[in-house]
Protein backbone atom coordinates (compact mmCIF):
# COMPACT_ATOMS: atom_id res chain seq x y z
CA UNK A 1 0.00 0.00 0.00
CA UNK A 2 2.90 2.91 0.64
CA UNK A 3 4.51 1.64 -2.41
CA UNK A 4 1.20 2.77 -4.16
CA UNK A 5 0.62 5.90 -2.55
CA UNK A 6 4.63 6.72 -3.38
CA UNK A 7 3.93 5.87 -7.28
CA UNK A 8 0.78 8.04 -6.94
CA UNK A 9 2.25 10.62 -5.53
CA UNK A 10 5.24 10.87 -7.97
CA UNK A 11 2.86 10.61 -10.70
CA UNK A 12 0.98 14.03 -9.17
CA UNK A 13 4.49 15.59 -9.05
CA UNK A 14 5.46 15.05 -5.34
CA UNK A 15 3.10 14.73 -2.37
CA UNK A 16 3.71 19.04 -1.56
CA UNK A 17 3.88 21.60 -3.89
CA UNK A 18 4.80 25.44 -3.80
CA UNK A 19 2.69 28.13 -4.07
CA UNK A 20 2.46 30.77 -6.16
CA UNK A 21 3.35 33.25 -3.58
CA UNK A 22 6.43 31.14 -1.89
CA UNK A 23 7.80 30.70 -6.21
CA UNK A 24 7.28 35.14 -6.31
CA UNK A 25 8.98 35.32 -3.14
CA UNK A 26 12.26 33.72 -4.50
CA UNK A 27 12.35 35.17 -7.93
CA UNK A 28 12.35 38.38 -6.21
CA UNK A 29 15.18 37.63 -4.20
CA UNK A 30 16.67 37.46 -7.11
CA UNK A 31 15.27 40.61 -8.39
CA UNK A 32 16.44 42.15 -5.41
CA UNK A 33 20.06 41.18 -5.42
CA UNK A 34 20.02 42.81 -9.31
CA UNK A 35 18.86 46.07 -8.04
CA UNK A 36 22.17 46.31 -6.18
CA UNK A 37 24.88 44.37 -7.78
CA UNK A 38 26.26 43.52 -11.04
CA UNK A 39 25.70 39.77 -12.13
CA UNK A 40 26.38 39.84 -15.83
CA UNK A 41 25.86 35.99 -16.39
CA UNK A 42 22.03 36.19 -15.82
CA UNK A 43 20.28 37.01 -19.00
CA UNK A 44 16.58 36.94 -17.79
CA UNK A 45 14.95 35.07 -14.57
CA UNK A 46 11.30 34.79 -14.73
CA UNK A 47 8.30 32.63 -12.57
CA UNK A 48 6.70 29.62 -14.79
CA UNK A 49 3.78 28.89 -12.55
CA UNK A 50 2.55 25.96 -14.58
CA UNK A 51 5.74 23.73 -14.44
CA UNK A 52 5.91 25.41 -10.37
CA UNK A 53 9.78 26.89 -11.30
CA UNK A 54 11.76 29.96 -11.44
CA UNK A 55 13.42 29.89 -14.60
CA UNK A 56 17.35 31.05 -14.65
CA UNK A 57 19.13 31.74 -18.20
CA UNK A 58 22.78 31.79 -18.25
CA UNK A 59 24.32 33.11 -20.96
CA UNK A 60 27.22 29.86 -19.02
CA UNK A 61 24.76 27.38 -17.85
CA UNK A 62 28.36 25.25 -16.93
CA UNK A 63 27.64 23.47 -13.61
CA UNK A 64 30.21 25.81 -11.87
CA UNK A 65 28.54 28.93 -13.15
CA UNK A 66 25.23 27.35 -11.74
CA UNK A 67 26.48 26.76 -8.92
CA UNK A 68 28.20 30.45 -8.18
CA UNK A 69 24.74 31.93 -9.10
CA UNK A 70 23.07 29.82 -6.11
CA UNK A 71 26.06 30.84 -3.94
CA UNK A 72 25.57 34.59 -4.71
CA UNK A 73 22.63 34.93 -5.12
CA UNK A 74 19.90 32.22 -4.45
CA UNK A 75 19.87 28.43 -4.04
CA UNK A 76 16.35 26.60 -4.53
CA UNK A 77 15.38 23.13 -5.70
CA UNK A 78 12.44 25.11 -7.60
CA UNK A 79 15.18 26.76 -9.82
CA UNK A 80 15.69 25.65 -13.32
CA UNK A 81 18.58 26.37 -15.10
CA UNK A 82 18.58 27.27 -19.24
CA UNK A 83 21.26 28.28 -21.41
CA UNK A 84 20.47 31.75 -23.28
CA UNK A 85 22.09 33.47 -25.78
CA UNK A 86 22.87 37.27 -25.02
CA UNK A 87 19.89 39.30 -26.11
CA UNK A 88 19.63 41.40 -29.20
CA UNK A 89 17.89 44.36 -29.98
CA UNK A 90 14.89 41.92 -30.95
CA UNK A 91 14.74 39.86 -27.50
CA UNK A 92 13.99 42.35 -24.31
CA UNK A 93 14.55 41.57 -20.96
CA UNK A 94 11.47 41.00 -18.86
CA UNK A 95 10.56 43.00 -15.96
CA UNK A 96 8.60 41.87 -12.79
CA UNK A 97 7.34 44.29 -10.01
CA UNK A 98 9.43 43.95 -6.73
CA UNK A 99 7.12 44.05 -3.77
CA UNK A 100 7.16 41.93 -0.41
CA UNK A 101 4.55 39.25 0.26
CA UNK A 102 0.80 40.66 1.27
CA UNK A 103 1.20 39.09 4.67
CA UNK A 104 4.70 41.01 5.87
CA UNK A 105 3.19 44.45 4.69
CA UNK A 106 2.25 46.90 8.18
CA UNK A 107 1.78 49.59 6.37
CA UNK A 108 1.43 51.81 2.90
CA UNK A 109 2.25 55.49 2.51
CA UNK A 110 0.71 57.50 -0.59
CA UNK A 111 3.16 60.77 -0.96
CA UNK A 112 1.04 63.20 -3.17
CA UNK A 113 4.27 65.06 -3.86
CA UNK A 114 2.74 68.13 -2.89
CA UNK A 115 4.68 71.23 -0.43
CA UNK A 116 2.39 70.53 2.45
CA UNK A 117 0.61 67.66 4.40
CA UNK A 118 2.15 65.46 1.52
CA UNK A 119 1.90 62.28 2.49
CA UNK A 120 -1.22 59.56 4.07
CA UNK A 121 0.19 56.45 5.92
CA UNK A 122 -2.81 53.35 5.48
CA UNK A 123 -2.79 50.46 8.19
CA UNK A 124 -6.20 49.05 7.32
CA UNK A 125 -5.84 45.10 6.03
CA UNK A 126 -8.26 45.78 3.05
CA UNK A 127 -7.25 48.75 1.64
CA UNK A 128 -3.33 47.63 2.01
CA UNK A 129 -4.63 44.54 -0.11
CA UNK A 130 -6.68 46.29 -2.62
CA UNK A 131 -3.42 49.12 -3.34
CA UNK A 132 -1.18 45.55 -3.44
CA UNK A 133 -3.17 44.09 -6.18
CA UNK A 134 -2.60 47.37 -7.96
CA UNK A 135 1.24 46.28 -8.45
CA UNK A 136 1.57 42.80 -7.38
CA UNK A 137 2.70 40.40 -10.40
CA UNK A 138 3.28 43.15 -13.19
CA UNK A 139 5.69 42.24 -15.75
CA UNK A 140 7.20 44.37 -19.04
CA UNK A 141 9.84 45.05 -20.98
CA UNK A 142 9.72 48.64 -20.94
CA UNK A 143 13.24 50.10 -19.30
CA UNK A 144 13.13 52.42 -16.63
CA UNK A 145 16.51 53.99 -16.48
CA UNK A 146 15.62 56.96 -14.27
CA UNK A 147 15.15 57.20 -10.64
CA UNK A 148 11.95 59.15 -10.27
CA UNK A 149 9.22 59.10 -13.44
CA UNK A 150 9.98 61.84 -15.96
CA UNK A 151 7.41 64.14 -18.05
CA UNK A 152 3.96 63.01 -15.78
CA UNK A 153 1.11 65.08 -15.57
CA UNK A 154 -0.08 64.01 -11.99
CA UNK A 155 2.02 61.19 -10.06
CA UNK A 156 1.86 59.76 -6.58
CA UNK A 157 5.24 57.93 -4.88
CA UNK A 158 3.55 54.59 -3.05
CA UNK A 159 5.99 52.71 -0.42
CA UNK A 160 5.25 49.54 1.05
CA UNK A 161 6.66 48.90 4.77
CA UNK A 162 7.68 45.46 6.16
CA UNK A 163 9.07 45.29 9.57
CA UNK A 164 12.69 45.81 8.73
CA UNK A 165 12.67 47.35 5.23
CA UNK A 166 10.21 49.25 2.33
CA UNK A 167 9.92 49.60 -1.43
CA UNK A 168 8.81 52.04 -3.19
CA UNK A 169 7.53 52.89 -6.74
CA UNK A 170 4.96 55.22 -8.03
CA UNK A 171 2.03 55.38 -10.39
CA UNK A 172 1.20 58.27 -12.84
CA UNK A 173 -0.63 60.00 -15.53
CA UNK A 174 1.10 61.02 -18.77
CA UNK A 175 -0.52 61.82 -21.99
CA UNK A 176 -4.15 60.31 -20.90
CA UNK A 177 -2.27 56.93 -20.57
CA UNK A 178 -1.43 55.11 -16.39
CA UNK A 179 1.29 53.63 -15.74
CA UNK A 180 3.31 52.02 -12.62
CA UNK A 181 7.16 52.67 -12.34
CA UNK A 182 9.60 50.78 -10.18
CA UNK A 183 13.25 52.78 -10.17
CA UNK A 184 15.29 50.91 -12.57
CA UNK A 185 12.55 48.26 -12.49
CA UNK A 186 10.48 48.82 -15.19
CA UNK A 187 7.49 51.19 -16.55
CA UNK A 188 4.24 49.24 -16.56
CA UNK A 189 0.83 50.22 -18.14
CA UNK A 190 -2.31 50.30 -15.68
CA UNK A 191 -5.68 51.30 -15.93
CA UNK A 192 -7.37 54.91 -15.21
CA UNK A 193 -9.58 52.42 -12.56
CA UNK A 194 -5.89 51.93 -10.80
CA UNK A 195 -4.70 55.47 -11.16
CA UNK A 196 -8.05 56.30 -9.07
CA UNK A 197 -8.36 54.06 -6.76
CA UNK A 198 -5.37 55.36 -5.17
CA UNK A 199 -6.64 58.50 -5.78
CA UNK A 200 -9.73 57.96 -3.34
CA UNK A 201 -7.46 56.99 -0.59
CA UNK A 202 -6.31 60.15 -0.96
CA UNK A 203 -9.56 61.53 0.16
CA UNK A 204 -10.57 59.64 3.05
Amino acid sequence: MKKMLIILCLLLVGCSSISNEELDAINNDVIIYLSNNQYDNLVFNYVDYEDKKIVIGLSDNSVEKQEDFKEKIVDSKYIKFVQSELMNDDVKKEYIINIFNLDDITKVVIDTMSQYDNKITITDENAIENIYNIFYNRTTTKESISKNPENTDEMYHIIFYSENDNIDMYIYSSNNKYYLEQSNNGIYETSLNDFNTIKEYLKN
